[in-house]
């Protein structure tokens, strides 16, 4: 009796190192990949000479190097190679912890990153002996990963722990990190690991559906902040959801992992097109959230299809098929990644929508190609529910966050004056590029501002860091807030205010063979003793060629306008004093609010080096500017306007 409660205990101990090592990874993983794509874009990008194709190549270049891996486990071996990748990864994240410098944190991240994309081969080449129940085992490990990462990001309300500075987020990294070495040391010390465990290269070729399978997760299927945003959702609940779709992705994929045949193959192809069918059409609100399950649940039986027949002909030794096959796949997450953001900004012959379902073509082809070699009758073996346990009790999470959670509520005002801030946030990145949520929110605390129009705001972006901003700063400010997309769902602009919001809308502005669509949004606030205020809020075409887009864009906004009491048009013009579009605003008998009542020389741009005046806050003819403030602050990339507004 004793001796089979000691070999219980010591599967579960097994149990909980076969999963916790390949788990724990695909979250330092996952926060590496997040922090990596900001890094790129925001700090590499923004370099003197460095183009979107640039970044594009930089990125390509690391994730080419996840075909090193057959040459590096030929030269240390696996049980050093595994050591290496994992446990260099814990202790790379703990170093990028404590970095305040970008340049550092781009090659940490950098590091991080490959030892990331070398590890995943490697231990599937670890697992891969042990057939398609070890094999599958590793699939719903990476699906627990995943649904710690989203647990950890969630909890956060989506500001990642890298960006965080203090005590307690070093802390938790510091405890994962060592949780990160023992399950390293205890499974590179097991007697039985010698080579890793190779396959056919058609029977290994599925693996390359792995990489998109992440991309898809990051993009949008783990993502609370685009989940938000596109429900509508107060974040907690909208966190709860991911966090229940990923309970319900485990249970399935541990469903499909205790009784595997051949004939998944049909059920490869079902979902394989159900995603696609959910891919190709986006939707909002309640369908949003059902589309967000089902894709879940969806992604997790590819998933471990994929990998059940991964485990089914690793019979040779060696890496090298399982290399190509993951580097392929690997090289198509850069490409993907770049594809999809690239219309922002090149002129491309395609939509970025054809990307999810894009997606969900390779995941669904490579299910149907691994379920094919699963064996035609059905092998049972018993269901490890573990996994599923830790998944739902990361449901107290977003409990706990809704316990705590609050809406900020307008206030009653007074009546003019009203004091007015425009300010282009710049996605949270300062001109190092470096997301600094909270130093944001000092300047607009600072300016006492009341009613604040943003530009460049991000819900969701995966290369601005999967960060709801919007949300955190309505939150951090007490202040209700409007959203107004452009460039898609998750980018644009928005409007924070202390007092109630009457009446509001937003419309798109010509585009005039434009990439980046750019929109206006307005509100009638009630600033109390029966006077309202309306402001249009906007973010015109990007400077320099390109002043017909914005004259066309000027015009629109000032039909909408038409001539109304009581307003402020505020935004980034991307023009500067001189210009046609900045004298047809004059020319409507708009006041420029610096050229008021402001001194020197009124530059917003950049913040670092300000040679440019292009945000501005234009008031109608009966209204009063005084006291204008232009924060000095390097937050973001552009310095803030505030006025005073009185009648």
């Amino acid at each position: 009796m004793l001796m089979g409660e000691k070999a219980g205990r010591l599967r579960k101990i097994e149990l909980v190192e076969a999963l916790g090592l390949p788990a724990l990874t695909v979250v330092f993983g996952a926060q590496t990949l997040r922090l990596l794509l900001p890094r790129i874009v925001q700090y590499l990008g923004v370099q003197p000479g460095v183009s979107t194709i640039d970044m594009g190549l930089f990125a390509l270049g690391v994730f080419l190097t996840a075909f090193l891996a057959a040459a590096v486990h030929r030269m240390l071996r696996l049980r050093a190679a595994l050591a290496l990748t994992a446990g260099g990864l814990a202790v790379v994240r703990l170093v990028e912890q404590l970095s305040t410098t970008s340049s550092l944190d781009l090659v940490l991240v950098t590091i991080g990153t490959i030892l990331f994309l070398l590890f995943l081969p490697l231990y599937l080449g670890h697992v891969r002996q042990g057939g398609s129940q070890s094999t599958s085992r590793y699939a719903v490990a990476i699906l627990l990963g995943l649904a710690l990462d989203t647990g950890i990001h969630g909890a956060l309300g989506t500001y990642d722990l890298s960006w965080r500075l203090g005590a307690a987020p070093l802390l938790l990294v510091v405890l994962m990190v060592l949780a990160q070495l023992i399950l390293v040391a205890r499974t590179v010390m097991r007697p039985g690991i010698r080579v890793a465990t190779d396959g056919g290269f058609l029977a290994s070729l599925p693996l390359l559906g792995l990489l998109p399978f992440l991309f898809l997760q990051g993009l949008s299927l783990q993502n609370v902040a685009r989940v938000t945003a596109m429900t509508g959702w107060a974040q907690p609940v909208a966190f709860a959801l991911v966090v229940l779709g990923n309970g319900g992705a485990i249970a399935f994929a541990t469903l499909i992992a205790s009784r595997l045949a051949r004939g998944w193959w049909l059920g490869a192809l079902g979902l394989g097109i159900l995603l696609l069918l959910l891919t190709a059409w986006p939707q909002s609100g309640l369908a949003e959230a059902v589309s967000v399950l089902l894709s879940q649940v969806a992604t997790a039986g590819l998933l471990v299809l994929i990998f059940a027949g991964l485990g089914e002909r690793g019979d040779r030794p060696g890496l090298w098929r399982t290399t190509v096959a993951f580097g392929l796949g690997s090289a198509l997450f850069a490409l993907l990644v770049f594809g999809y953001y690239a219309v922002y900004d090149l002129n491309v012959p395609y939509s970025n929508a054809v990307i999810p379902p894009l997606v969900a073509a390779i995941l669904a082809l490579c299910a149907v190609g691994a379920a094919r070699l699963l064996p035609a009758r059905v092998t049972s073996q018993p269901s490890q529910w573990m996994p599923l346990w830790i998944a739902l009790a990361l449901l107290l999470l977003p409990l706990a966050s809704w316990a705590t959670w609050h809406v900020p509520r307008p206030v009653q005002g007074d009546g003019f004056p009203v004091r007015v801030m425009t300010y282009n946030v710049h996605m949270g990145f300062d001109p190092a590029g470096h997301l600094g949520m909270a130093a944001l929110a000092r300047v607009i605390e600072e300016s006492e501002a009341e009613v604040v129009a943003l530009q460049e705001v991000s819900r969701g972006w995966y290369i601005t860091g999967s960060l709801d901003m919007l949300t955190w700063l309505s939150r951090r400010l007490g202040m209700p807030y409007l959203s107004a997309p452009t460039a898609d769902a998750l980018w644009g602009n928005a409007i924070l205010s202390r007092y109630p919001i009457i009446a509001h809308g937003s419309a798109l502005l010509p585009m005039g063979g434009a990439r980046l669509q750019r929109g206006y949004l307005w509100a009638r606030i009630d600033a109390g003793a029966g006077e309202e205020l309306l402001m249009i809020a906007t973010h015109l075409h990007d400077p320099g060629e390109g002043g017909d887009i914005r004259q066309m864009q000027v015009l629109s906004i000032l039909e909408f306008w038409a001539g109304r009491p009581s307003a402020v048009i505020v935004g980034d013009f991307n023009a500067q004093p001189g210009d046609p579009e900045i004298g047809m605003m004059l020319n409507a008998g708009l006041k420029d609010s610096f050229a008021q009542v402001g001194t020197g020389p009124g530059y917003t741009y950049a913040s670092n080096d300000p040679r440019e005046r292009i945000d501005y806050i234009w008031a109608s003819p009966d209204l009063t500017p005084s006291d204008l403030v232009i924060p000095q602050s390097t937050a973001s990339d552009h310095l803030a306007v505030v006025v005073t507004v009185k009648r």
